[in-house]
């Protein structure tokens, strides 16, 4: 794989995230001293934090709490053997906070201290603000080292290669090591016509006589000639009975769903191609499989014949997986399948699902990806966030506490260990744009209450809603279709407890970017559309045959396909070569 590395500056992005790599931890005097769970360390002599593999960042910030047996003592941090800080920790547990440049991929955090002290650290969080997208270094401020990866073929480990070596296939134009089990076909002879020239609109037909079914691979191996220049819209196409056919491109080395693309020989002053490919089907004791060629150039004089066919059947693939808790992933370290009680969420496998996606199966998925018409105007998410982009103005402010505080994977306001969140009340005003329902969802823990009349509360366009201790988590849905929105919300508490607020988002359903009115998320819910929307029927309120509306307008359907729904959602195909070739209609 080529990789160039070019230096210069673009803007930066500032993006944190939480470190989720498995921590390392290491006494450094080689005595066994330390008690670990998933929340608590206490130690009596010094120890490190280690992290592997880390790329693409320029800042560490770390969130703990700690305390020590002492009335205060000192505690020493290194971070890769350079002194960073001097923490004065108490009796008590106190959150401390650190940030500092840092851009190894190896990370080692020592925490030093005298043999008297027993150190108890809860809560450790690392989090790394993140380079932009395709960015190796960027320590700068800006992105000091970018990378493009300009493999247009195959790649193979750091190699960019036409072919992938013995013992790899391609997938997903990747090398992975495989291992296919080759069937003998020499035992019934059969006149497959191997080598026979065809012309781009003739067929041909391979017959294949097993003693019994099964599932298997097919790899052909076409010599295609022509001249390439004029040849980017030849196809061929192998179809079996009761089989979703496969489109190749000969002269286009796409490596969607070919093994090689090479140069071979000459012939009649036309360019040769070599195209290989591997096919997966259910073979049946007899099998017929036809290979349609199609040109749309009238004066094709290109053809093309079938070098070498080799059927497989069995098949094992090596895939290492790095994903903690993940039984199942893909060459390209994508996890397909968590371990038993845990779910697949952004290519992790975790105990339990966020609370903004549902679950589904051993999946989570978000709520916009789920329903496409969601749009999230505040989503409580990260530690670096303001209460101002989340509640709003203070509009009665008692000059509380209340801070952003992460544990165990969750961003709380109002639950730092001195906050006290009690009487303050918040005001936002939103622009909503064209939208048709509106939904709050958050969670939340009034702390230490002593009456019944303690609450949370939040008003909507002026009607209120009173949230009480008993009422965990809140998921107000209302329908709602004015551009502007206000929103207050507030604790009332009348002694010593207080409000913790966490999950917490405001979303909006929305319209298409088309549609001036709509009761719902679904092309018929739109009401009254834009004017000048070209190849559109005011009357029918759709899209004229062969187009489809998407945010833009309404868009060509792909090629050979009379009516559909999108792009890649053909409906209806045409009755012409176009749609005999070309569409593949959606069922």
């Amino acid at each position: 794989m080529l990789l160039i590395f070019l230096f210069f500056m673009i803007q930066w992005i500032n993006c944190w995230n939480v470190i989720t790599l498995k921590k390392i931890i290491e006494p450094i005097n080689n005595n066994n001293l330390i008690i670990e769970d998933d929340y608590m360390i206490v130690s009596n002599e010094s120890y490190s934090f280690k992290y592997e593999g880390v790329q693409g960042y320029r800042k560490l910030h770390m969130i703990f709490d700690a305390k020590v047996n002492l009335s205060q003592a000192e505690i020493l941090i290194k971070v890769n053997g350079i002194r960073r800080n001097f923490l004065i920790v108490e009796r008590d547990f106190k959150e401390f906070h650190m940030e500092f440049d840092h851009q190894a991929p190896d990370i080692k955090i020592q925490f030093i201290f005298d043999a008297e002290i027993q150190f108890t650290i809860r809560n450790f969080n690392i989090f790394i603000q993140e380079c932009p997208k395709n960015c190796r270094y960027c320590l700068s401020g800006y992105c000091d080292l970018e990378i493009f990866d300009q493999c247009e073929k195959l790649r193979y480990k750091n190699e960019c290669v036409d072919e992938c070596p013995i013992g790899y296939l391609a997938e997903f134009r990747e090398c992975i090591k495989k291992s296919l089990n080759q069937l003998d076909l020499n035992y019934k002879p059969l006149n497959n016509d191997i080598g026979s020239n065809k012309r781009f609109g003739d067929s041909q037909e391979l017959y294949f006589d097993f003693e019994q079914q099964f599932e298997g691979w097919m790899e052909i191996k076409f010599n295609c000639y022509g001249k390439q220049q004029d040849q980017h819209q030849s196809i061929l196409r192998i179809s079996k009975e009761n089989v979703q056919p496969e489109t190749i491109y000969p002269f286009l080395p796409i490596y969607y769903n070919t093994q090689s693309y090479k140069q071979c020989e000459r012939r009649s002053e036309l360019d040769c191609i070599q195209v290989k490919v591997l096919v997966k089907m259910e073979f049946q004791e007899q099998n017929k499989i036809t290979i349609y060629s199609y040109s749309k150039n009238v004066e094709n004089s290109g053809f093309w014949n079938v070098d070498e066919v080799k059927l497989y059947d069995k098949e094992i693939k090596f895939y290492d997986c790095s994903i903690i808790g993940c039984e199942s992933c893909s060459f390209n370290q994508v996890c397909s399948q968590c371990g038993q009680d845990l779910y697949l969420y952004e290519n992790e496998c975790v105990k339990q699902c966020p609370y903004f996606t549902i679950r589904n199966g051993s999946k989570c998925i978000k709520i916009d990806e789920h329903q496409q018409d969601v749009s999230f105007l505040i989503k409580l998410d990260s530690p670096f966030q303001d209460l101002l982009s989340i509640f709003g103005q203070k509009t009665f402010d008692m000059r509380e506490q209340i801070s952003f505080r992460y544990e165990n994977g969750t961003t709380f306001i109002g639950g730092g260990l001195k906050d006290g969140w009690r009487r303050t009340t918040f005001t936002k005003q939103l622009n909503l744009g064209k939208h048709y329902q509106i939904r709050l969802m958050f969670n939340l823990t009034i702390e230490n209450s002593t009456s019944d009349s303690d609450c949370f509360t939040f008003t909507i366009d002026g009607k209120t809603t009173l949230v009480h201790k008993n009422a965990s988590y809140i998921d107000h849905n209302l329908y709602h279709n004015k551009n502007i929105l206000n929103m207050n919300l507030g604790c009332k508490i009348s002694s010593n407890g207080r409000c913790v607020i966490s999950n917490y988002y405001f979303m909006t359903m929305k319209c298409s970017p088309l549609c001036l009115q709509c009761v719902g998320p679904f092309e018929q819910d739109c009401k009254a559309y834009q004017k000048s929307i070209d190849k559109f029927d005011y009357q029918k309120l759709k899209c004229l045959d062969g187009y489809y509306l998407d945010d833009y307008g309404c868009q060509k359907c792909s090629v050979g396909c009379l009516i559909c729904e999108s792009y890649n959602k053909c409906l209806k195909c045409k009755e012409d070569k176009d749609g005999e070739f070309y569409c593949l209609p959606y069922i």
